[in-house]
């Protein structure tokens, strides 16, 4: 029996992650959330919700491959994104992760995944309501180095637990006049090396806190997310694109509301 629970609940986190990966209102959130109410927040979740990211991290690189050899290739031209771009964006939210790295995850609890949904989706209805009427940069290649970095700093709201990363760079990327397509494709873009980093050093910091006999729940979680990941990617971003931020800011108040009489 211990054996089914564990294995429902490595396929469970796999579906969490892959479904609310692609979508502002945080997976991170959603993982702790469901754990929170089931009773298994512990080290063990921690490191599952490592693995998830990472299968969901591997699905992004998957889809955006192109995209990102096309990007990373040089050519000269005067305006072109290039790794630079990425780079710069990694380095306020890589930086400060990696010095409050204890700090942040004494943040991981579902008290403060309710403020955050609620900061989260204020922040997605005032991106949606200033953002300029009419776009400044309509292509990728377009994104300067000053828009790379802010929307860094803005991507460093993500290390409060429940903020939403994607949310945060989107929702920036919007309101310096980024077209949505553009901004969607470029945050996802960007989150590649982020989240691979971040599940790397997550792992090296729980390695003591693994547990050898729980490789093949892990690794079912990981396969899990990554496969959902696979068949969802497309269809969500189809959704970012169709669909305003002000429902998922509304969905995460919704949300916050539930924790709180819940809980």
């Amino acid at each position: 029996m211990a054996y089914v629970y564990k294995l429902i609940i490595s396929v469970v986190t796999g579906l969490i992650e892959g479904i609310t990966e692609f979508l502002p209102i945080s997976s991170t959130g959603h993982i702790i959330i469901i754990s929170h109410w089931l009773g298994i927040l512990n080290k063990n979740t921690d490191i599952l919700k490592t693995f998830v990211q990472l299968g969901s991290s591997i699905a992004i690189l998957i889809f955006f491959f192109k995209k990102i050899i096309n990007l990373i290739k040089f050519k000269k031209r005067k305006k072109r994104t290039k790794n630079i771009h990425i780079l710069i964006s990694l380095i306020p939210t890589a930086s400060l992760g990696f010095i409050f790295y204890n700090d942040i995850k004494l943040l991981f609890n579902i008290k403060n995944i309710m403020y955050a949904l609620i900061f989260g989706g204020f922040f997605l209805i005032i991106s949606e309501i200033f953002k300029p009427k009419k776009n400044k940069t309509n292509s990728i290649d377009e994104i300067s180095l000053f828009q790379s970095f802010i929307i860094g700093c803005f991507e460093t709201l993500c290390l409060y637990p429940g903020f939403s990363r994607s949310g945060a760079t989107i929702g920036s990327a919007m309101l310096l006049g980024i077209k949505r397509s553009v901004a969607i494709n470029f945050s996802f873009i960007i989150s590649i090396p982020l989240t691979i980093g971040a599940s790397i050093l997550e792992l090296i910091k729980n390695i003591n806190n693994m547990n050898i006999n729980c490789i093949p729940y892990y690794l079912s979680a990981f396969f899990i997310s990554l496969i959902i990941s696979l068949l969802s990617i497309n269809k969500f971003i189809k959704i970012l694109n169709k669909f305003s931020l002000k429902i998922f800011g509304f969905y995460r108040f919704i949300l916050a509301i539930l924790i709180y009489f819940i809980n």
